[in-house]
């Protein structure tokens, strides 16, 4: 995924990007699976409408209930799949950032705040 020539501090910082491009993302998908859901609902709910009697029954109506209720559940389906694998890509990726983190070996400076001889 990144160039091994690379620096840590370099590719730290491209994973940090990528870590909130993930996340940017992932609020997309999750506000996508939130509009599925509300056509999975508003669909059926026009077609109960029209049957019911309470709207005008016209065939335009029933196309577009019909189409709110597939279009919701299959766009809540995609966007639930797409959630889950963002969600792993991130999860992977901040172990990277981790371990690139790690392989710093950083030091601890005296008079630290974990230093009890402060």
């Amino acid at each position: 995924m990144f160039k091994s020539d690379q620096r840590p501090p370099e590719r730290i910082e491209q994973l940090e990007i990528r870590i909130e491009e993930l996340r940017e993302a992932i609020q997309r998908s999750r506000r996508l699976m939130l509009a599925g859901r509300a056509s999975a609902v508003i669909g059926p709910a026009l077609l109960v409408c029209v049957m019911v009697g309470i709207i005008n029954f016209t065939p335009v109506r029933m196309i577009v209930g019909l189409a709110l209720a597939i279009g919701g559940v299959v766009l809540t389906g995609s966007s639930r799949a797409s959630t889950a694998q963002l969600e792993l890509s991130l999860k992977q990726t901040e172990k990277e950032r981790s371990a690139a983190i790690d392989s710093l070996e950083l030091i601890e400076a005296a008079g630290s705040v974990d230093d009890p001889g402060v």
